[in-house]
């Protein structure tokens, strides 16, 4: 780019050469001049090169000052060019009409080439100014809009996170409402025994009183099992949201309460290996306990399923509870086959499922990790295909 298109470009619009001489010379050796001798060439000049300024006549033939002023104020992409008057109209009234059709300054000829520099590099300067703010102002209109766009993206992003942590909670619930029957039934078939028991010896008419109370011990144990089986599942359905500390072999045990019984029924050997050292770890107790019978359940299924194929299969979990470098681990594995391969980075993506059609939402996993990561720790899978798979839930100690 050479020097002179680099410069600010000043159109000097006037159907006098005399006047037209005299700005010319006076702004020459600081800005591009251009010339027009009507208003109509003017437009056209305008519209083709917008100039950085204009000095404007109002009297012209064709198309006056007032004219060609109006239609540059009508046309967004010039309204804000700066129109200087310059005429010999003196009346206050045709200052004041002037002004008020868009123009930034009105001078009246005959104006020496001082005045004519010093108001020609005001306006300018204040043009740079206003293109200037205007320019801030439209980069942090972009920005604000990013910004809300990203709160937005956000908030829809917790709000599907919510849902779907409400919906597996839900489908956990439905898992737990399967599992509490059989829980419920053991105790359910000693109250039965017992009581059909105290019938037959009344029938004989050798029941006790001492046999009686023998027995309560039994039936008041057994109705504690059960009251304690449907207190935790209550508070499973409606948890608390704070943040607790709480030891993950506890918790396993209360998790390990609503489910043995649908491993023993699939005769599946459950191994504990607990480190009682362990620290306690802080996170929503619930929500902890959500996920431990997410990955039960997926192991149960694993199970269940292979032991359904093989009928020699010994179908076995270990559970664990330990150290693991700056973190405490819960780790789950079974000897189910494991995942298989294509399917392995796929597991923690929300409805990716292994399971038939109707038989699985594919959100557990999925929301399990993100339950981990909210309380900086992780759920990590460890794969061993054809043989079985170690899930790792690890929370800061």
């Amino acid at each position: 780019m050479n020097q002179e298109s680099s410069r600010e470009k000043i159109l000097i619009i006037d159907d006098f050469p005399a006047s037209v001489r005299i700005l010319a010379n006076s702004l020459a050796e600081d800005y591009q001049v251009l010339v027009a001798t009507s208003g109509v060439t003017a437009l056209e000049m305008i519209r083709t090169e917008p100039p950085d300024l204009i000095l404007l006549d109002i009297m012209m033939p064709v198309m006056n000052g007032y004219e060609l002023c109006r239609l540059l104020q009508q046309d967004e992409k010039f309204r804000y060019i700066p129109v200087i008057f310059v005429t010999a109209r003196a009346d206050e009234e045709d200052e004041e009409k002037g002004l008020a059709m868009g123009a930034v300054d009105y001078l009246i000829k005959p104006v020496s080439a001082a005045i004519v520099k010093a108001r020609v590099r005001t306006h300018l300067e204040l043009k740079r100014h206003r293109e200037h703010l205007a320019k801030m102002v439209e980069e942090r209109t972009r920005d604000l809009y990013k910004a809300l766009k990203l709160l937005q993206a956000k908030k829809e992003s917790e709000f599907r996170q919510a849902v779907e942590i409400h919906s597996g909670r839900l489908a956990a619930l439905g898992e737990m409402a399967t599992s509490m029957a059989h829980e419920i039934n053991q105790p359910l078939n000693v109250i039965s025994i017992t009581l059909q028991g105290w019938q037959l010896l009344h029938r004989r008419g050798v029941l006790t009183t001492d046999k009686m109370l023998g027995d309560v011990q039994i039936l008041l144990d057994n109705v504690t099992r059960i009251t304690r089986l449907i207190d935790h599942v209550r508070t499973l359905g409606h948890p608390s949201q704070d943040i607790g500390s709480f030891y993950l072999q506890d918790v396993l045990k209360d998790a390990l309460s609503l489910c043995r019984m649908q491993f023993l029924n699939h005769g599946i050997t459950i191994n504990l290996e607990i480190d009682d050292n362990v620290p306690p770890v802080k996170a929503v107790q619930a929500e902890f306990e959500q996920v431990l019978l997410n990955l039960l359940s997926n192991s149960r299924y694993a199970l269940a399923e292979k032991k359904g194929r093989d009928a020699v299969f010994k179908p076995v979990v270990n559970i664990a509870v330990c150290r693991k470098d700056d973190k405490v681990c819960l780790a789950i594995e079974d000897n189910g086959g494991g995942i298989e391969p294509m399917a392995e980075e796929y597991v923690f993506e929300p409805f990716f499922t292994t399971k038939p059609a109707g038989q699985g939402t594919g959100l557990g996993l999925s929301i399990s990790r993100q339950l981990m990561l909210k309380f900086d720790g992780d759920l990590v899978l460890i794969n061993s295909p054809g043989r079985g798979a170690r899930f790792e839930v690890l929370l800061p100690g």
